[in-house]
């Protein structure tokens, strides 16, 4: 993940912004990635309120570890996994993505600026590339990436 310290700064801002209330920030996200891939609600058994503190804990802990990639790899590789446990497929990172960016845009409202996409798009592509590689190590070459 090729971050710049700016790049850290800024996630870690407007994280913090999204932390002043994490349950919306949440929700926002699960109603954009339904909006977006409506199949992608059967992946989830649990009750979509815990599933949302939930979501926004976990990315908490990655935005808390950016700096330090030995750290966050381990994690990032069993979350990979795990999701791959439940079913997700590769198609749904890109998807994944796009409702993170829908989300940030309507939580962060003016706050989201040119520079926090770009510092979240490149984040989110290096650990999406990360748990691709590990998810499917058949798949060669190729990106994750969808919408910048």
């Amino acid at each position: 993940m090729d971050l710049t310290q700016d790049d850290i700064d800024i996630i870690r801002a407007s994280y913090m912004q999204l932390s002043s209330d994490l349950q919306r920030s949440g929700d926002v996200f699960y109603e954009a990635l339904f909006d977006i891939a409506p199949d992608t609600r059967e992946l989830f058994l649990a009750d979509m309120s815990s599933q949302a503190m939930k979501l926004m804990s976990t990315i908490g802990l990655v935005v808390s570890q950016l700096q330090n990639s030995e750290a966050l790899e381990p994690v990032v590789k069993d979350l990979a996994l795990r999701h791959l446990a439940y079913g997700v497929e590769e198609q749904h990172y890109g998807q994944v993505r796009e409702a993170l960016f829908r989300m940030l845009g309507i939580v962060l409202d003016s706050a989201y600026s040119d520079e926090a996409r770009i510092a979240w798009g490149k984040a989110y592509d290096g650990l999406a590339d990360v748990m691709v590689r590990v998810a499917y190590p058949e798949r060669k070459g190729k990106q994750s990436r969808a919408i910048t």
